[in-house]
């Protein structure tokens, strides 16, 4: 199943400290209704001319509720008016921060299939919150506020918890505090990724991501049944242990022809950061249908790195199968190529080593999965479960 990241608008009433699309020149722009149109009209062609095959559309942003009730309403209208027939075949998911979500949403909501939202919160002072100060008061109180509207209309919700520098001190007050607050759903825990020098002092490195990691790990393994469904914990157990192949984007190594992007405008690339940096675009949605976009020769890099990491810096790892050398973009920010692994590999690594094979006496056998089989996306491209710039 293809999934189209529609970001209708790169504004935000945040400003997430580790936010790269609040510090973009330009995010005043809201998708216009007739690029809009234009993207279902696509998605109805694709799907037409593919019969059998889905398609997600991932409602993104910016902060995508921030155009209001009545532009979802029109949406509505367009997706109804073009996706008629091929309506079954789409499925919509959305991330939002939840503080413009109100009653006015409920309904909406339904009339697109969504019953469940993907946040993503960090009670940390000074980390995310609207105005130059970043005032987490007011965005605690928005985020708490909405997150009771969600739950009175029966509405589910996950999470991501970005892991900064100023978590480190403190993994098991973290964890609790998410657990109780998100008792019945799930969350994501994360690492901040930075890419300039302006914001070094929240970044951490991958064996301080592992440290924090292996700090909870005990304590969710002996107590799983109880808390939710965490992340990376709940993937591995399923892979490692239950042999059900589940990998988010970053780790699947196939994402190469299953993800677009698509900004306010109508350009279109491979995911958000790729957008952001001007690296893997592919068009505009006005001029090219969704089979040339998907079909794009760009996409053949991404297809030769798995190749050659198999081969180069990924020869003989016995996690290749459930790593793929990591997100190419996390490769790119770092060698300027995506023919890289990622550095953020060696957390997936130190963590099973070190905390999830000693403790669940349970060792990873390589050689029980490949490339093509069922993976799972914790998100969109990236997306929903990164932490670059973008998580709600």
């Amino acid at each position: 199943m293809a999934t189209l990241i529609l970001k209708v608008t790169e504004k935000c009433n945040s400003n997430c400290y580790y936010c790269d699309v609040v510090r973009k020149e330009k995010t005043g722009q809201t998708m216009s209704l007739q690029t809009l149109g234009t993207v279902f009209r696509r998605v109805d062609e694709y799907l037409r001319k593919n019969p059998g095959e889905r398609m997600e559309i991932l409602w993104h942003g910016g902060e995508p509720l921030l155009p209001g009730a009545d532009y979802y309403r029109r949406a509505i209208a367009l997706f109804n008016r073009h996706c008629a027939e091929t309506r079954n075949s789409i499925h919509h998911s959305i991330q939002t921060n939840l503080t413009c979500f109100h009653e006015e949403f409920v309904d909406i909501f339904r009339s697109l299939g969504v019953t469940a939202a993907g946040t993503s919160y960090d009670p940390e002072p000074c980390i995310r919150g609207p105005g130059e100060n970043i005032d987490s008061e007011a965005y605690n109180r928005k985020f708490i506020r909405s997150l009771a509207v969600l739950e009175r209309n029966g509405f589910g919700w996950g999470m991501i918890y970005v892991v900064t520098k100023k978590s480190l001190a403190k993994p098991l007050e973290v964890f609790h505090f998410l657990s109780n607050l998100s008792l019945s759903g799930g969350f994501n825990i994360n690492p901040v990724l930075i890419y300039d020098e302006e914001r070094r002092g929240i970044a951490i490195t991958p064996e301080e991501y592992v440290d924090f990691l292996g700090a909870i790990f005990p304590v969710w393994w002996n107590h799983r049944e109880r808390y939710p469904d965490v992340q990376p914990f709940k993937s591995l157990v399923r892979t490692i242990i239950e042999g059900q192949l589940s990998l988010g984007c970053v780790e699947s190594g196939d994402c190469t022809y299953h993800h677009v992007n698509v900004t306010p405008d109508g350009e279109t690339s491979q995911c958000g950061r790729s957008a952001d940096w001007g690296l893997l675009q592919y068009g505009n949605i006005e001029d090219k249908s969704l089979a040339e976009i998907l079909g794009d020769p760009q996409r053949g890099q991404l297809e030769e790195r798995v190749r050659k990491l198999k081969d180069k810096d990924c020869r003989g790892c016995r996690f290749w199968e459930i790593c793929h050398g990591g997100c190419p973009l996390d490769a790119y920010s770092k060698h300027k190529s995506f023919l890289f692994k990622s550095e953020w590999c060696e957390s997936r690594r130190g963590f099973i080593e070190r905390y999830f094979e000693p403790l669940t006496k349970v060792r990873y056998q390589p050689g029980r999965f490949s490339i093509s089989g069922p993976s799972i996306c914790h998100g969109d491209g990236g997306e929903i479960g990164r932490s670059d710039g973008k998580t709600d």
